[in-house]
């Protein structure tokens, strides 16, 4: 076999080898087609989208969406990947707390349920589609380890987190509770008193905080 043959570039070459306008306007490309991914799912349902009704929101070629998505999975994919950095900052608050109390964690449940109000379609679509695309399901779940392990390092007294099975499988569930709440109360937007649901949510996370933080005194 001749070792003369030409190799192709990969798409990451293609990107690094490209000048900064060619970037720029991937970059453009790519920030049209998720915008008008959520648009579309917004108003169709995830389920009920194809992507030549992004493209045709986005006002892209089909070519040029397959040159940044392998698939409609792998643009919703994007979409989530674009909320994070967002809920992030938020939980880094939340980690942080070396000793939470009441008062902060309603605050702090506040300005979150607050966030997924700012952001009730995206929050919708990444529910919907979630249900339906085992990939996105456990890209999200591997955010949910992404926090756990941020609760582990940035408080002493949570560290057993990162090793502690069990430990982990309590701070999923109580993370994924938080989550439920927050869409309850944003998506089905409960005429209850809400006041009276950041209270409940509060001392429910404050009880997972107090009872993790005493097992890991003692362990």
């Amino acid at each position: 076999m001749s070792t003369n043959e030409p190799v192709l570039p990969n798409d990451l070459e293609r990107q690094n080898r490209a000048n900064p306008r060619q970037r720029a306007q991937r970059a453009a490309t790519r920030e049209k087609l998720v915008e008008g991914a959520v648009r579309v799912f917004a108003e169709k349902g995830y389920a009920n989208a194809t992507v030549d009704d992004v493209l045709s929101e986005a006002g892209v070629s089909r070519a040029s969406f397959y040159a940044h998505f392998p698939s409609k999975v792998g643009l919703i994919s994007a979409v989530a990947d674009s909320f994070v950095p967002l809920w992030q900052p938020m939980y880094e608050e939340l980690a942080a707390m070396q000793v939470p109390d009441q008062v902060r964690l309603e605050d702090w449940c506040r300005r979150n349920v607050a966030l997924y109000r700012q952001n009730e379609t995206t929050c919708l679509i990444l529910t919907q589609a979630t249900a339906i695309e085992s990939d996105l399901y456990w890209k999200i779940a591997g955010f949910q380890n992404v926090l756990i392990d941020m609760l582990a390092r940035k408080n002493a007294a949570l560290a057993h987190l990162e090793t502690d099975e069990a430990g982990r499988h309590r701070a999923a569930f109580a993370l994924s509770q938080l989550d439920q709440a927050c869409y309850f109360l944003t998506v089905r937007r409960s005429q209850q008193d809400q006041e009276a649901a950041i209270v409940a949510m509060a001392a429910q996370l404050l009880h997972f905080f107090e009872s993790e933080m005493a097992r890991g005194a003692s362990s």
